[in-house]
Formats: C-alpha cells, sequence, structure tokens
C-alpha cells in the first residue's frame, strides 16, 4: 500500500468513527439515571417487569383489566377474554354475550347467551335466537313495534307497540318508498308529497328554494351575504344607498370598493359586464365555507354557476401556479358528479397538495383539498364553493 492510499485510509476511518460516534449519541432515547430494576421509557423510570403501560418493553401496553407479570401481559381467571382491548367474561358480559360485541339490551348474559327481564312484558329477544339477538322493549323499538321484525317506516315512532306518524309530518309515498315526513322541510315532498324540489335547491316553509352556503341569506332570488351586500345590508331589501358600502351588516357613508350604476359594491375590480360599460358589482364568490381555509373572490359570474370554467377559477384561486389533471373526473369513479382536479406545485418540497372541485352532479358545489399528491373524491355532499 503507497502512503498516500495509507492517508486516504486512515481519513476514512475516522470519519466512520465520527458518524457511529454521532449516531449513537442521537439514538439515545433519554439521558435518565433509573435504579436498578427500572429503566428510562419516555421521561420517566419504569419497572417493565409490572407497569402495565410498558409490560416487558417501553409503550406495551397492557388490556384494560389486565395485570403486568414478568414482563408479560395477562387478564385475571374470572375475565379470561379479550373484546376490544378490554379482559371480560363471555359468559357473563352484557356487552360481549357469546362472542365480541353482542350486547344483551334489556337483559343479562348467562352461559353466553342473552336472557332478557321479565318486565315489561314487551321485553322481547330479537332476533329469538339467544346466542345473536338482543333483549328490546317492542313497545317502543322502531325496528321491532308490537313484534320482532315489524319495522316502522323511516320517520316514525313506535308508541305502544305500534307504528305511528306523529303531525305534522304525515305519510308520503307507498310500500319501501313510503316515508313520515314535513312537507314544510322535505325537498322531496315539498309543500305536498311527491312534490320535489330541483337540484340546488331546498325546501322552507313549504316552498322550494336555492341552497344558499353557510353565511348567506336568500334574498329575492339570490344567495347574498347580508353583512356586506349593500342591497341587502343587515337585512333582505335593506339597501344601503347610493355612495354607500355595508361591512358588518352596517351601512358606512363612503365607498371604500367599487361603485357600478351608483351602488357601492362589497368588492371586486370592476363592474359587469366587462369591458367599461357595465352597471352592476362583480358576485363574491368563495372557497371553503365556513372554514379557516375560507378564501373570496369577485367576478361577474352568477352565484350559484357550476361548470368546468367556475370550477377551474375556483381551483386557481387556491393555488394561482396549478395546473389541472382532470376537468371530468368522475367522483365516485363511476357514476358519480363531474369534477375538475387541480395540482398544486411543490415550491419548499414540502407544500405538494391536490384539490378536488366537482360542478355537475349530486356533488355539484363540493370541494375536498388534500396534502400530498393524492386527489381523493369528497366523500359527504355539501355546498363549500360557489
Amino acid at each position: 500500500m503507497t502512503s498516500s492510499q495509507a492517508k486516504c485510509v486512515a481519513r476514512w476511518t475516522w470519519v466512520a468513527v465520527f458518524l457511529v460516534a454521532v449516531a449513537g449519541a442521537g439514538c439515545s432515547e433519554t439521558s435518565l439515571s433509573c435504579p436498578a430494576g427500572q429503566a428510562p421509557c419516555g421521561n420517566a423510570c419504569v419497572n417493565l417487569q409490572t407497569d402495565t403501560l410498558h409490560c416487558g418493553a417501553c409503550n406495551i401496553m397492557c388490556n384494560a383489566g389486565a395485570s403486568c407479570t414478568a414482563g408479560n401481559c395477562a387478564c385475571p381467571a374470572t375475565l379470561p377474554d379479550v373484546c376490544a382491548l378490554e379482559c371480560v367474561n363471555k359468559q357473563t358480559s352484557t356487552a360481549n354475550c357469546g362472542t365480541c360485541g353482542h350486547a344483551c339490551g334489556l337483559g343479562a348474559c348467562q352461559a353466553e347467551a342473552c336472557v332478557c327481564n321479565p318486565t315489561p312484558a314487551t321485553v322481547a329477544l330479537c332476533p329469538a335466537n339467544p346466542a345473536a339477538g338482543t333483549c328490546l322493549d317492542t313497545a317502543t323499538s322502531a325496528a321491532n313495534c308490537g313484534a320482532c321484525g315489524i319495522v316502522c317506516i323511516p320517520g316514525e315512532v313506535c308508541t305502544a307497540s305500534t307504528c305511528v306518524c306523529n303531525a305534522p309530518r304525515q305519510v308520503c309515498g307507498t310500500g319501501t318508498a313510503a316515508v313520515c315526513t314535513s312537507t314544510s322541510t322535505d325537498s322531496r315532498n315539498c309543500g305536498a308529497c311527491g312534490h320535489a324540489c330541483a337540484t340546488g335547491q331546498a325546501c322552507s316553509a313549504g316552498t322550494c328554494a336555492p341552497i344558499c352556503s353557510a353565511g348567506l341569506a336568500y334574498c329575492s332570488g339570490s344567495c347574498v351575504d347580508l353583512k356586506t351586500d349593500p342591497a341587502n345590508c343587515g337585512a333582505c331589501n335593506s339597501p344601503c344607498g347610493a355612495g354607500k358600502s355595508c361591512s358588518g351588516g352596517q351601512c358606512s357613508a363612503t365607498c371604500l370598493t367599487v361603485t357600478c350604476g351608483g351602488t357601492c359594491c362589497q368588492g371586486g375590480t370592476g363592474c359587469c359586464p366587462a369591458g367599461g360599460s357595465g352597471t352592476a358589482c362583480q358576485s363574491q364568490h368563495k372557497n371553503f365555507v365556513g372554514t379557516p381555509q375560507e378564501q373570496s373572490y369577485f367576478d361577474c359570474t352568477p352565484l350559484g354557476t357550476y361548470n368546468i370554467v367556475t370550477a377551474q377559477k375556483a381551483a386557481s384561486v387556491w393555488a394561482p401556479s396549478g395546473t389541472p389533471i382532470s376537468t371530468q373526473r368522475s367522483c365516485p369513479d363511476t357514476g358519480g358528479s363531474t369534477c375538475v382536479v387541480w395540482q398544486k406545485p411543490s415550491l419548499v418540497g414540502a407544500d405538494v397538495a391536490c384539490g378536488v372541485w366537482c360542478y355537475a352532479g349530486a356533488y355539484a358545489g363540493t370541494a375536498l383539498i388534500n396534502s400530498g399528491y393524492a386527489c381523493p373524491c369528497p366523500t359527504q355532499q355539501g355546498i363549500n364553493w360557489y
């Protein structure tokens, strides 16, 4: 070996020794000095032979009701079984009778079988199988009203073993489509049985009206923000007048935004229609309504307009430098709503994200953002962008 090779080997040997030392120091969990028979776990000294939170090793937790002996978890002889991380006895447990999760309800568990209470006389085992049934009161159970298996229609209550649709509700439909409902609020039976509201509408006081997002009110045919709308400031049809603006539901003397056709607009950069001759204020649109991430933007598109263009606009407000991955994503994958998928690029190596804005179908007006590269579909219907 030449002298230069020897120097190179020596140098890399010292580097290796240094890295091992650093790694060893970094891997040390704690600098606690524990007495004999105890070991450091987090910021505490524990006995790994008896501690139920650190049994045999740090962070090894015993099931509820179990003990730690010689570093091993064990349930007591009276509770020999385990259900949902708890020591139980399936012979007698009313919540785990015979099998985990089998509840006896209004009864006791004896020899892994449910035995119902003798009173009241309407208590019955449904279904009539001690190994699988639950003791319940057929006088009040909507799924077993009067006897096991007699199911009240949706909306009905079971009273004195009889299914009842309490006023002002009424039964609409027949057979499996029957429902006990209020025609004052049911969008499928609005004002009368069978009268369904159109997509994007809700039933209020028996009348179909557009669905307004959180924070908006329905005034004269449109959804508005009573805190900022100069034509409906604080209440519907309460205009501020020429040259005034609306802030916090109160009219102010000076217009701090844009004036269009003598009206002080709640925001925006111009009047509608665009081109210099418009006299109407731009509409205020929002992303992620009612969340800490809520965003506002203005343009001439009417509120409640959902299409590819408005979805891409909303997505671009969220991530101006983002790009569309798809403009016709189906959510769910088959037979679902149509959505725009928008990718937010990573600016610092850790903030990449993906968003989905649905503009057609049942999920129109629903958006979902997710950190990372995955772009999951929304799972809960609702208006959170408009």
